[in-house]
């Protein structure tokens, strides 16, 4: 995220891509739609529809992306040693979910 902050984005870009050349405007659209899908709140995420519009480029890009909220979680007390787990506490898996759910 502070690479996009900072217009540093392509510094994301594995080296071998860089080797073999790659299409910048690609880059940036599939980095640019990642991010609007990481959006704090489901009503602010593209849905599949436009998604697939705007990686093939029939739709163009209008809306700016929001930090990710991940990146605002500070770790509690005794979480520092296991960020995915702090990360992926409060998510329900539907496998585990009971009949009477």
């Amino acid at each position: 995220w502070k690479l996009y902050e900072n217009a540093r984005i392509l510094d994301i870009v594995d080296p071998k891509l860089r080797q073999h050349g790659f299409v910048e405007k690609d880059v940036m659209q599939a980095i640019h739609v990642a991010f609007l899908c990481l959006q704090p709140h489901a009503h602010l995420r593209p849905p599949m529809s436009e998604i697939v519009a705007l990686l093939t480029f029939k739709i163009e890009m209008v809306t700016t992306p929001m930090r990710p909220a991940f990146l605002d979680r500070r770790p509690r007390k005794g979480d520092e040693n296991h960020p995915l787990e702090a990360l992926s506490q409060g998510f329900t898996s539907p496998i585990y979910l009971k009949a009477s759910d």
